[in-house]
């Protein structure tokens, strides 16, 4: 494996030319997965499949990797370094969001990249206790905090 035990382009791909099998149940070769991706539309040749499942060539266009992917009918997101990350990154948008509507305030001019997610996780539980604790005042008789008995 590779650097943090993701498998590398070169080893997903040759996962797939190892299980996959054609429409005859014979397992694909790089002409037929090439002959496949151009009649898709795509302009892909058997020796350049050859460099990816060897590793010679170690970074495809996204349409070397979408061309790829169709042939053999899988999604592209196969592919990913590591969808570990990148469901991460969309949890973490999606709470982003959901702070957005919960708290009505957003992080305009911060560069939410360079913030490590956990403090990115905790800015977010901070406004969304900040903003729960604002409608429970405005719900709140009046008094009901200040330790003032009611008039």
């Amino acid at each position: 494996m590779t650097q943090g035990d993701d498998p590398s382009f070169a080893e997903k791909l040759g996962h797939l030319f190892e299980h996959s099998r054609d429409e005859n149940g014979a397992p694909y070769t790089g002409k037929k997965i090439a002959e496949r991706a151009n009649n898709l539309g795509y302009s892909l040749s058997d020796a350049y499949i050859s460099q990816l499942r060897t590793g010679k060539a170690r970074t495809p266009s996204f349409r070397t990797v979408e061309a790829i992917a169709r042939a053999f009918e899988v999604s592209v997101t196969y592919f990913l370094a590591n969808p570990d990350e990148d469901l991460e990154r969309v949890r973490q948008q999606r709470d982003y969001v959901e702070m957005l509507a919960t708290t009505g305030t957003h992080l305009s001019g911060i560069d939410v990249q360079s913030i490590c997610p956990d403090t990115i996780d905790v800015v977010i539980a901070l406004l969304k206790m900040v903003k729960a604790q604002a409608l429970e005042s405005k719900e709140a008789p009046p008094g009901a905090d200040s330790g003032q008995s009611p008039a």
